[in-house]
């Protein structure tokens, strides 16, 4: 087999601007700005960026990241599309023309708009928070015989439980089945819920016929309802590759006491140093050994009766110290009694090691919801 994996040895003809151009005749109404498309009407830009590029035999193959970015988002909506051809600009049109066959520039353009009337709340802490649902979002199905499946209508009634204080949130919804093999997934902003899954995962069993459903929405916070955040993504990251590097050196109750000590007089706000301490050690563990984990969390004001519960998506910080632990595996490449030295910590290390003496794939195993510990002065962001 004939295989490079080096984007330099391809040598496409087309760049970014011709690319790009192609998107926006599918959608018009953009102008260029530097490499970015940019909707004026929309305040939205549209980047491009190659990612893997590679031969095989006699097909080439590319990845194209697709980046839009808006004020009102808290980080950037990336939307990976693969390619293939014959020659690698026939690749790369055929990657440009997956991305505007899923309809999702067109989606989130409208969802701008805020022109809905259907409306749904989530409750954080006793504060209301409305989000406009976009009247406009199509199913795209595959199929030789079955029909399309909204996905939305069968996870609508839950998601309230899983919006948070941010401005927006984009849900991803996919739904397989070829033969045996049923294949589901409900991410939001990009990080997946497994409890949300379920529930398309027991509607695609009922339907024995192949069939591929996908479905994309762009929920908006109305501004009444929404608070700006006092810290940036880039904030917490920051604070949590710091948490990390110092929890690599934990070794007993000692040293625990002392570094979550530094990590909280580092801390410019105190809700996210208790999260830090809470958190990062469990993304660690599930990162690690990939158990399947649960979607809720638990704080508990002062040790008693707990108040309330979240779902990780609601706690904005939860998913920005994932993307940092990804990054922190992936630059700094921590030795395996580093690693421990942070797993131990976790609420979970118990039963996880108790699995594992028994032999119990840690796939089968379902943790219960996160508890952790919080003054009356919490807030979730």
């Amino acid at each position: 087999m004939n295989e490079l994996q080096n984007p330099e040895m391809i040598m496409p003809s087309l760049d970014r601007k011709e690319l790009l151009a192609l998107v926006a005749k599918y959608n018009a109404g953009a102008e260029f700005q530097d490499n970015f498309l940019y909707y004026p009407e929309h305040n939205l830009r549209v980047k491009l960026e190659f990612g893997q590029m590679k031969q095989v035999k006699n097909y080439f193959h590319v990845q194209l990241l697709f980046i839009l970015q808006h004020p009102w988002f808290d980080e950037d909506f990336i939307e990976s599309c693969a390619g293939i051809g014959t020659s690698p600009d026939k690749a790369l049109k055929s990657g440009v023309a997956n991305f505007c066959g899923k309809n999702i520039l067109e989606l989130v353009l409208k969802a701008l708009k805020l022109n809905s009337t259907e409306m749904i709340t989530a409750n954080i802490m006793n504060e209301l928070h409305e989000f406009f649902v976009p009247e406009y979002r199509p199913v795209q199905h595959g199929g030789k015989n079955s029909k399309s499946t909204d996905l939305w209508e069968i996870i609508k009634h839950k998601i309230p439980e899983y919006l948070g204080t941010k401005r927006c949130y984009w849900i991803k919804l996919t739904s397989a089945k070829f033969q045996e093999t049923t294949t589901c997934e409900v991410s939001i902003n990009n990080i997946k819920y497994q409890d949300l899954t379920d529930l398309l995962y027991q509607e695609a069993l009922k339907n024995p016929e192949f069939r591929v459903d996908n479905q994309f929405l762009l929920l908006i916070q109305k501004e009444e309802t929404y608070t700006p955040c006092p810290f940036e993504k880039q904030d917490v990251g920051e604070l949590a590759f710091m948490a990390l590097d110092k929890m690599t050196a934990i070794t007993d109750k000692t040293t625990q006491q002392k570094i979550f000590h530094e990590i909280k007089t580092l801390c410019p706000d105190s809700s996210i140093a208790t999260e830090l301490i809470a958190f990062l050690p469990e993304i660690v563990a599930q990162a690690v050994l990939n158990f399947r984990d649960n979607d809720s969390l638990i704080p508990v004001i002062n040790y008693g009766k707990p108040e309330f519960k979240f779902k990780k998506s609601q706690v904005r910080s939860y998913g920005y110290m994932q993307d940092t632990v990804e990054q922190y595996l992936r630059k700094m490449q921590p030795s395996k009694e580093e690693l421990l030295n942070i797993v131990k910590i976790s609420s979970k290390f118990e039963v996880l090691t108790r699995a594992l003496g028994e032999n119990v794939p840690i796939q089968e195993l379902r943790m219960s919801e996160l508890v952790y510990f919080v003054d009356k002065d919490y807030h979730i962001w």
